[in-house]
């Protein structure tokens, strides 16, 4: 029998483990954009077009500090979930314990 602490543990964790994904697609997405945006810049730089390199350059710094960010929601989100995965693997075991305490002082096994 599942205790109602249990339950919420694994919904936090699975709260925990979307905001983590979330965060590793926003990242990827974030990535996709900075590369087309580097991609730009050299299309600008080969052109010799000084507007494009401008505009180019400055999406490219944009890029950069989304893709900044983005990873560091992401380094974030996967530390809050593995700190509470590993509080939950250890309040598990309690749990596990604690219930063949609770069946060997009854005598059931």
């Amino acid at each position: 029998m599942r205790s109602a602490e249990q339950t919420v543990a694994d919904a936090w964790i699975g709260q925990l483990l979307l905001a983590e994904n979330e965060a590793e697609v926003a990242v990827g997405a974030c990535t996709r954009v900075r590369n087309r945006a580097a991609e730009q810049v050299r299309a600008a730089q080969r052109s010799g077009d000084l507007a494009a390199l401008v505009r180019s350059q400055c999406a490219l710094e944009r890029a950069d500090r989304a893709c900044s960010r983005a990873l560091e929601e992401y380094i974030q989100a996967r530390g809050r979930l593995s700190d509470q995965l590993s509080e939950w693997a250890c309040a598990t075991q309690r749990r596990i314990r604690q219930a063949q305490t609770d069946r060997s002082g009854s005598g059931r096994r």
